[in-house]
């Protein structure tokens, strides 16, 4: 199946998704606290209580920082790893530093490491209030925008010295 195809499947599914989320929240008569906005008196995360304009802009910042570092993690390092240390068709990386690759496990831990640390807090924060979940959601979009911008003019100018990858998949 395309990719181009199933992306469009998988946004289809998340809109039904969503717009059942939202009518059922608004027939519902209890009174939740994740559909807010802004500081509350029980907004808490990670057991921080969130109920001044400062400590909320602090949490707007940190998602938003947070977010660029999980992009260029998810984007860039990622990636990295699975073409460059776990795929095993290609040749072995010599470390610049030394000859037993501590680079690649360097890499490779903290991705790790970073991975859990965000999903703590990430989830944490999604689970607290819908505006967290848009907060993180249009950052993550942006800084994906940039980085597959970042990706794509790459990918034309060294097309210009280079023939078309024999193997790329057509979009549809």
């Amino acid at each position: 199946m395309k990719t181009l195809i199933v992306t469009r499947i998988t946004t289809g599914w998340m809109t039904i998704i969503t717009i059942l989320m939202t009518v059922i929240s608004m027939k519902s008569t209890g009174n939740t606290s994740f559909y807010r906005f802004g500081p509350q008196s029980d907004l808490i995360i990670l057991g921080f209580t969130i109920d001044t304009p400062e400590k909320y802009a602090l949490v707007v910042l940190y998602a938003l920082i947070n977010t660029a570092i999980r992009s260029m993690n998810h984007n860039i390092i990622t990636p990295w790893i699975m073409l460059n240390v776990q795929n095993t068709n290609q040749p072995v990386i010599q470390s610049r530093i030394n000859s037993n690759n501590r680079d690649q496990y360097e890499i490779c831990i903290f991705n790790t490491m970073y991975t859990w640390f965000d999903w703590l807090i990430y989830i944490h924060m999604l689970l607290a209030q819908v505006d967290m979940v848009l907060i993180e959601m249009s950052t993550d979009i942006i800084a994906t925008c940039i980085v597959t911008n970042w990706y794509i003019k790459t990918k034309q100018e060294n097309t210009k010295y280079s023939s078309r990858c024999p193997y790329e998949e057509p979009l549809i």
